[in-house]
Protein backbone atom coordinates (compact mmCIF):
# COMPACT_ATOMS: atom_id res chain seq x y z
CA UNK A 1 0.00 0.00 0.00
CA UNK A 2 1.42 3.11 -1.13
CA UNK A 3 1.75 4.97 2.58
CA UNK A 4 1.73 8.65 0.53
CA UNK A 5 -1.11 8.09 -1.66
CA UNK A 6 -3.34 7.39 1.57
CA UNK A 7 -1.94 10.02 3.25
CA UNK A 8 -2.93 12.04 0.17
CA UNK A 9 -6.01 10.80 0.57
CA UNK A 10 -6.65 11.37 4.03
CA UNK A 11 -5.98 14.75 3.86
CA UNK A 12 -8.21 15.25 0.56
CA UNK A 13 -10.89 14.17 2.50
CA UNK A 14 -10.56 15.75 5.78
CA UNK A 15 -9.92 19.51 3.73
CA UNK A 16 -13.18 19.29 1.59
CA UNK A 17 -16.55 20.94 2.86
CA UNK A 18 -18.36 18.90 -0.44
CA UNK A 19 -18.41 14.91 -0.61
CA UNK A 20 -16.29 14.16 -3.86
CA UNK A 21 -16.99 11.33 -6.47
CA UNK A 22 -14.96 8.23 -6.73
CA UNK A 23 -13.73 9.89 -10.23
CA UNK A 24 -12.97 13.50 -8.37
CA UNK A 25 -10.70 10.91 -6.13
CA UNK A 26 -8.98 9.20 -8.63
CA UNK A 27 -7.88 12.53 -10.64
CA UNK A 28 -6.75 13.98 -7.13
CA UNK A 29 -4.48 10.85 -6.11
CA UNK A 30 -3.76 10.02 -9.61
CA UNK A 31 -4.92 6.22 -8.46
CA UNK A 32 -6.14 3.48 -11.03
CA UNK A 33 -9.63 2.61 -10.26
CA UNK A 34 -8.51 -0.82 -8.15
CA UNK A 35 -5.90 1.16 -5.89
CA UNK A 36 -8.17 3.87 -5.03
CA UNK A 37 -10.70 1.25 -4.20
CA UNK A 38 -8.09 -0.38 -1.97
CA UNK A 39 -6.96 3.07 -0.30
CA UNK A 40 -10.55 3.74 0.80
CA UNK A 41 -11.26 0.54 2.04
CA UNK A 42 -7.79 1.13 3.79
CA UNK A 43 -8.72 4.46 5.02
CA UNK A 44 -12.25 2.89 6.57
CA UNK A 45 -10.81 0.02 7.96
CA UNK A 46 -8.81 2.54 10.41
CA UNK A 47 -12.03 4.59 11.13
CA UNK A 48 -14.15 2.13 11.93
CA UNK A 49 -12.26 0.99 15.11
CA UNK A 50 -13.75 2.18 17.95
CA UNK A 51 -11.39 4.57 19.77
CA UNK A 52 -11.45 6.95 16.25
CA UNK A 53 -13.81 9.90 16.62
CA UNK A 54 -14.72 10.42 12.73
CA UNK A 55 -15.73 7.89 10.00
CA UNK A 56 -15.55 7.69 6.15
CA UNK A 57 -18.71 8.74 5.06
CA UNK A 58 -19.97 7.59 1.15
CA UNK A 59 -23.02 9.51 0.98
CA UNK A 60 -23.17 11.98 -1.78
CA UNK A 61 -19.57 11.12 -2.31
CA UNK A 62 -16.50 10.88 -0.12
CA UNK A 63 -15.80 12.76 3.14
CA UNK A 64 -14.88 11.89 6.05
CA UNK A 65 -17.22 13.53 9.11
CA UNK A 66 -17.74 12.80 12.74
CA UNK A 67 -19.51 9.81 14.29
CA UNK A 68 -23.12 10.37 15.18
CA UNK A 69 -21.96 9.42 19.10
CA UNK A 70 -19.89 12.08 19.37
CA UNK A 71 -21.94 14.35 17.35
CA UNK A 72 -23.60 16.04 20.31
CA UNK A 73 -20.32 16.90 21.86
CA UNK A 74 -19.39 18.85 18.44
CA UNK A 75 -22.70 20.12 17.06
CA UNK A 76 -22.21 23.83 18.38
CA UNK A 77 -18.76 23.85 16.03
CA UNK A 78 -20.99 22.69 12.78
CA UNK A 79 -22.07 25.63 10.00
CA UNK A 80 -25.98 24.20 11.22
CA UNK A 81 -25.76 24.45 14.88
CA UNK A 82 -27.47 27.91 14.41
CA UNK A 83 -30.66 25.81 13.32
CA UNK A 84 -33.68 26.75 15.97
CA UNK A 85 -36.45 24.02 16.65
CA UNK A 86 -38.86 25.96 14.77
CA UNK A 87 -36.62 25.36 11.27
CA UNK A 88 -35.56 22.28 12.11
CA UNK A 89 -39.49 21.31 12.18
CA UNK A 90 -40.46 22.41 9.00
CA UNK A 91 -37.41 21.07 7.68
CA UNK A 92 -38.07 17.45 9.50
CA UNK A 93 -42.30 17.96 8.20
CA UNK A 94 -40.82 19.13 4.36
CA UNK A 95 -38.17 15.63 4.91
CA UNK A 96 -40.89 13.28 5.75
CA UNK A 97 -44.06 14.59 3.57
CA UNK A 98 -42.08 15.28 0.55
CA UNK A 99 -42.74 16.88 -2.45
CA UNK A 100 -45.28 18.51 0.17
CA UNK A 101 -46.80 22.38 -0.09
CA UNK A 102 -45.63 25.10 1.37
CA UNK A 103 -49.24 25.92 2.03
CA UNK A 104 -49.60 22.94 4.00
CA UNK A 105 -47.23 23.83 6.50
CA UNK A 106 -48.33 27.26 6.97
CA UNK A 107 -51.32 25.66 8.13
CA UNK A 108 -49.65 23.72 10.65
CA UNK A 109 -46.84 26.02 11.68
CA UNK A 110 -47.61 29.46 10.89
CA UNK A 111 -46.73 32.49 8.80
CA UNK A 112 -43.17 31.87 10.36
CA UNK A 113 -42.85 29.24 7.89
CA UNK A 114 -42.23 31.88 5.08
CA UNK A 115 -39.27 32.97 7.21
CA UNK A 116 -38.16 29.05 7.61
CA UNK A 117 -38.23 27.95 3.75
CA UNK A 118 -36.26 31.02 2.71
CA UNK A 119 -33.90 29.72 5.37
CA UNK A 120 -33.87 26.14 4.35
CA UNK A 121 -33.15 27.00 0.44
CA UNK A 122 -30.46 29.43 1.30
CA UNK A 123 -29.26 26.89 3.30
CA UNK A 124 -29.22 24.65 0.01
CA UNK A 125 -30.94 21.70 2.55
CA UNK A 126 -35.01 22.39 0.38
CA UNK A 127 -35.41 22.94 -3.19
CA UNK A 128 -38.21 25.30 -4.08
CA UNK A 129 -40.54 24.91 -7.25
CA UNK A 130 -43.57 27.16 -7.54
CA UNK A 131 -46.81 25.42 -8.35
CA UNK A 132 -50.02 27.55 -8.79
CA UNK A 133 -50.44 29.81 -6.15
CA UNK A 134 -48.02 28.17 -3.61
CA UNK A 135 -44.68 25.97 -3.65
CA UNK A 136 -43.68 22.70 -3.94
CA UNK A 137 -41.02 21.71 -0.72
CA UNK A 138 -38.62 18.66 -0.95
CA UNK A 139 -35.00 18.16 0.06
CA UNK A 140 -32.13 18.56 -1.57
CA UNK A 141 -29.15 15.70 -1.70
CA UNK A 142 -27.02 18.41 0.62
CA UNK A 143 -29.89 17.78 3.30
CA UNK A 144 -28.77 14.23 2.47
CA UNK A 145 -25.06 14.73 3.21
CA UNK A 146 -25.29 17.10 6.32
CA UNK A 147 -27.63 14.27 7.81
CA UNK A 148 -25.83 11.44 6.81
CA UNK A 149 -28.87 9.66 5.65
CA UNK A 150 -31.00 8.94 2.69
CA UNK A 151 -34.46 10.32 2.25
CA UNK A 152 -35.77 6.18 2.10
CA UNK A 153 -33.75 5.48 5.95
CA UNK A 154 -35.09 8.72 6.98
CA UNK A 155 -38.41 7.74 6.25
CA UNK A 156 -38.37 4.45 7.79
CA UNK A 157 -36.74 5.46 11.14
CA UNK A 158 -39.36 8.41 11.31
CA UNK A 159 -42.07 5.29 10.63
CA UNK A 160 -40.77 2.87 13.58
CA UNK A 161 -40.25 6.39 15.97
CA UNK A 162 -44.16 6.91 14.92
CA UNK A 163 -45.29 3.42 15.47
CA UNK A 164 -43.16 2.92 18.64
CA UNK A 165 -44.98 6.51 20.21
CA UNK A 166 -48.13 5.15 19.37
CA UNK A 167 -47.63 1.90 20.86
CA UNK A 168 -46.40 3.96 24.29
CA UNK A 169 -49.77 5.78 23.78
CA UNK A 170 -51.79 2.43 23.58
CA UNK A 171 -50.11 0.45 26.31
Amino acid sequence: MNEKKLALLEAILFTTTEPLTFEELQKLTKSRKDELEKLLNELNQRYVREDSGIKLSDIGGYKLVVKNEYMQNVANLTPHADMSRGLLRVLSIIAYHEPIKQSDIVKVIGNRTYDYVKDLEERGLIKVEKKSRTKLLATTPKFEEYFETKRDELKKNLEDVKEGELKEQEG
